[in-house]
């Protein structure tokens, strides 16, 4: 409800902000992007920002992320600032060390200096309500608006009500399309822009790993930031193990620091020792620069998987209690693993079934049947 409350309020907002500025409507010279959210969900919001610089060439386009998402948006041609704003909604972990002495306010009111005329919320906060009064903006489209308009002609009586909600992608070109006009579907692609220097980090790691800088890789990210969303790490070893005796392929694993008792419990379950483990091993421009030069990606529903699909990497991913019709990664060569349950989609904090959380219906069956449709029949090495 908290969520819904946000959403009402962002709605009047924009509301009460455009009335006032619908007799000096112009097009946008500065416009703002807010999008204090985590990484995969950043990476979701990037053909909405396309879609704005391909209907505002000449616009100054700036972003407002949070402080574990910039990697995401970093490098981006689409945009002239990046600033960084770390928001309590939306952190994971503790705070970090650089924002224990400034006030919410305090970093808006900079942002604002900018004097901004278009306020563009894909998702912000409640302090985030306060963008277009310090920086004098006359326009302003958000998330709030389009989820109600979503939710109430999905319930409509005779008209849709069992119509699948829309996906981010879908929700966030709904979003600027005020701005924009239609989208073309070509245009909807997700969006990454891994750096030349975190490619050579990531050429020196594999080389320090014993790996063959240069040789095929399948990257494995068993590791999940709500763990409820984690695969079994036997099956992940099983897999692991089936592609490398069946393909000619390194496997690499990837993940956090935090994640590295995932990692460890998916080596202690692996007959082989060819395996490349790198969790907590590569900055988070290096993941995704690893990813990039991937030939299949398998993992479990997190932000990882969504830049797998952005860099157009073949992708199995493995989703469990939130719902894949939202938040699928965008792409025609990612494939969705899912078995609902009647508790789907939850919070994904505390599961019902602790022991064996809803993605465990998935068997490793299906996973190596899925890589096979994707690398084509195996080739058992020399």
């Amino acid at each position: 409800m908290t969520e819904y409350a946000l959403f009402l309020a962002s709605a009047c907002v924009s509301g009460i902000g455009n009335l006032a500025g619908r007799f000096r409507r112009k097009p946008p010279a500065r416009i703002l992007v807010v999008k204090l959210d985590h990484a995969g969900d950043v990476v979701l919001a990037t053909p909405a920002i396309r879609a704005l610089r391909q209907a505002h060439p000449a616009a100054r386009i700036d972003a407002l992320v949070a402080t574990g998402s910039r990697f995401i948006v970093q490098g981006s041609p689409r945009l002239t600032t990046i600033h960084v704003y770390d928001s309590d909604r939306f952190r994971r972990g503790p705070k970090p060390a650089a924002w224990t002495d400034r006030t919410p306010l305090e970093v808006l009111r900079e942002v604002a200096r900018s004097r901004y005329d278009a306020i563009v919320e894909l998702r912000g906060d409640w302090w985030t309500l306060l963008l277009p009064l310090l920086c004098g903006a006359t326009r302003r489209v958000d998330r709030g608006t389009i989820r109600l308009l979503d939710w109430t002609r999905r319930r409509r009586p005779g008209r849709g009500a069992s119509r699948a909600p829309l996906h981010e992608v879908e929700t966030n070109l709904e979003i600027v399309r005020p701005l924009t006009g239609p989208t073309r579907p070509e245009d909807a692609r997700p969006e990454v822009f891994p750096s030349a220097k975190a490619r050579e980090g990531v050429r020196r790691a594999l080389c320090a790993a014993g790996a063959d800088p240069d040789g095929p890789l399948v990257c494995f990210h068993p590791g999940a930031s709500w763990r409820p969303r984690a695969w079994r790490p036997e099956r992940f070893a099983a897999v692991a193990d089936w592609i490398q005796e069946h393909y000619h392929a390194q496997v690499v694993h990837v993940g956090s620091a935090e994640e590295r008792d995932i990692e460890a419990a998916v080596r202690a379950s692996s007959s082989g020792a060819r395996g490349i483990w790198l969790a907590g091993e590569l900055s988070r421009e290096e993941v995704v620069a690893l990813i990039a030069r991937s030939a299949l990606f398998v993992g479990n529903d997190s932000g990882l998987a969504h830049i797998a699909a952005a860099c157009g990497i073949p992708s199995v991913v493995l989703f469990g209690p939130q719902n894949p019709n939202r938040f699928r990664p965008w792409a025609a060569r990612s494939v969705v693993l899912h078995h609902p349950v009647p508790c789907y989609p939850c919070r994904q904090v505390v599961c019902v079934r602790p022991e064996s959380p809803c993605v465990n219906l998935i068997d490793v069956e299906e996973v190596k049947s899925r890589v096979i449709e994707l690398l084509g029949p195996p080739q058992p090495r020399s």
